[in-house]
């Protein structure tokens, strides 16, 4: 085997490595999932125009990050936003959420029964919208039923 052959080998090796890598969880992950969920609501003019991808996720109104993993969302805290549109089954993709608060708005359509892929939550609140279904119950929650407030 020529030294050029090895070499290429071992660069096609490296290549394939990358392209199989998983993405990593975190910031990226959460950010889509928060952008997923405004393209499925109507916010009053200017209430998310920080939710970009120019700013850090955690520092938009309404979204708290945990402390020991600073890129993860643990709270969406959206009570009373007058907020008109449909809750994004992406938000199920929030793995480190803990409380979610979407009460006394004007959302509708079927509550997404990928929320119940949120094994960290905790507190729930839907109250006050027009939404059909019933809220999912899955995995960890047998254990710790969230509040449903």
């Amino acid at each position: 085997m020529t030294l050029f052959s090895f070499f290429f080998l071992l660069f096609l090796l490296c290549l394939h490595a990358l392209a199989v890598s998983p993405a990593p969880a975190g910031r990226g992950s959460d950010q889509l999932a928060l952008l997923s969920f405004k393209s499925t609501i109507a916010p009053p003019r200017g209430l998310l125009a920080s939710w970009n991808t120019s700013t850090h996720h955690c520092s938009w109104p309404g979204v708290a990050c945990g402390r020991r993993h600073p890129d993860r969302v643990v709270s969406l805290r959206m009570a009373s936003f007058n907020l008109s549109g449909r809750i994004s089954p992406f938000l199920g993709n929030l793995s480190f959420l803990r409380e979610l608060h979407l009460g006394d708005n004007h959302l509708a359509g079927q509550i997404p029964p990928e929320l119940g892929h949120l094994a960290r939550l905790r507190l729930l609140s839907l109250r006050v919208n027009s939404l059909q279904g019933s809220i999912p119950v899955h995995g960890s929650w047998r254990m710790h039923q969230p509040h449903h407030a």
